[in-house]
């Protein structure tokens, strides 16, 4: 809400202290308490623009080593923790909500290394496939803000900005 002319008309949140913490902050914004993977995008206002953040730990390598004592398959591979497969899977959600209510702009937030997903260029290919056009800004969270003292800690953050093609593309310098 400190860009001229925007404001927070929703935000939804599986983690309820999480939609908590956010409803202090923007008491005007409608919120939700939900799996939004399980959500139906239609049950949600269309809005100009939508923020996501989906699920970044396990596309993260802070999210620790494999685990050494998981049971092999018959080829000596360990198989995907199912939990952690689904979590990669809610950047999908963010191709669902943008099907439906076709945004005139994205903004995506992650780790950067969600682009060793092995689903990334598919993600990309069905952003461009729904009529978007794109740029990947890579951001450490300390420099993100101009005014104020820096953010407390030092996270390298991946940025997909995506616009309806047709319209102009942002100015993201």
């Amino acid at each position: 809400e400190q860009v001229p002319g925007i404001r927070v008309r929703i935000a939804a949140n599986h983690w309820a202290l999480a939609v908590e913490t956010h409803a202090g902050m923007f008491p005007h914004a409608d919120h939700d308490t939900a799996n939004i993977s399980q959500a139906e995008p239609r049950r949600y206002p269309r809005t100009d623009i939508l923020w996501a953040s989906p699920e970044c730990t396990n596309h993260s390598q802070a999210k620790g080593r494999r685990r050494t004592d998981a049971q092999p398959d018959l080829f000596g591979d360990v198989l995907p923790d199912e939990a952690a497969v689904r979590s990669r899977a809610t950047m999908m959600d963010v191709l669902r909500f943008a099907e439906v209510h076709r945004y005139r702009a994205i903004v995506v937030e992650n780790v950067i290394d969600v682009r060793d997903w092995i689903l990334w260029p598919a993600w990309i290919l069905g952003l461009d496939n729904l009529g978007y056009d794109h740029q990947v800004v890579y951001l450490n969270s300390m420099f993100a803000q101009q005014a104020g003292p820096p953010a407390p800690q030092s996270r390298d953050r991946l940025y997909v900005v995506a616009w309806l093609r047709g319209n102009p593309a942002p100015d993201l310098t």
